[in-house]
């Protein structure tokens, strides 16, 4: 049996967004796909579970929430990089929320 406290300590909330405030201080602002990237990357070397929520747009001509699902999935398809995360989307995108939706499968389908 672990706490609940026990749990969230040992976990990183991150909120992927250039423009939208995090929900609370719990949450790691990312204003980048890049600056997430590399938060997911540390969370992992250091066993912490993630939890992230996506926007998609990031700015013009900038990786967006997409590109740092496909990232993760090339990681975990080409090496033995197997990260803890649970995802969420906030983005008010249709169209890049569809294929978000899409990218999370395939990163669950690959972990399972």
């Amino acid at each position: 049996y672990r706490s609940l406290m026990s749990v969230l300590d040992n976990t990183t909330f991150i909120f992927l967004d250039d423009v939208r405030i995090a929900p609370s201080r719990t949450w790691i602002t990312a204003k980048t796909a890049e600056e997430a990237y590399e938060l997911v990357i540390a969370a992992v070397k250091e066993d912490i579970a993630i939890v992230i929520s996506l926007d998609h747009d990031l700015g013009e001509f900038i990786p967006t929430g997409y590109d740092l699902l496909n990232w993760i999935e090339k990681d975990i398809a080409t090496t033995d990089f197997r990260p803890n995360i649970a995802f969420s989307i906030h983005s008010a995108n249709p169209v890049g929320r569809v294929r978000m939706e899409q990218a999370i499968r395939a990163i669950e389908a690959r972990l399972r």
